[in-house]
């Protein structure tokens, strides 16, 4: 037995049953079947989503209260505030290693300067691993 066939036989015996129920029965049942098909109305009609930003204290808002320009202007803030801090953090990060290279750079110039090697010995591959390690770099 398939699920139409199934379906078809209990709509049948529902049907065959409704015939032998009262009429104040019948009534409610009909009263009933208008509230859940009112409620259905109003749940379809009800967003389905969410914003992904609320706040813990917006929960009883209603729908004019979150189109005010405060309400507006904080959720502004709080996607704001986040792509700020991130490139606050990657310029921070970029300066930082721009200076400990600027600084590697002159740890070297000033160890060449200083030194009373011959020219020859600047042109060796190593030299600039031989200075970082002398320098403790």
């Amino acid at each position: 037995m398939n699920e139409v066939e199934f379906a078809y036989r209990v709509r049948q015996a529902l049907n065959e049953g409704a015939d032998s129920l009262d009429y104040r029965i019948l009534t409610r049942l009909e009263q009933a079947r208008r509230i859940a098909l009112a409620r259905q109305k109003s749940a379809v009609d009800a967003p389905l989503w969410v914003p992904a930003l609320r706040f813990a204290g917006e929960g009883g808002t209603s729908a004019s209260d979150e189109s005010t320009p405060a309400w507006l202007w904080l959720r502004r803030l709080g996607v704001l505030a986040p792509m700020i801090a991130l490139a606050v953090g990657f310029v921070g990060i970029y300066r930082w290693h721009e200076d400990q290279a600027i600084a590697e750079h002159a740890n070297m110039d000033l160890a060449v300067l200083l030194d009373d090697t011959p020219i020859d010995t600047y042109a060796d591959k190593g030299f600039g691993v031989m200075i970082r390690n002398e320098q403790g770099l």
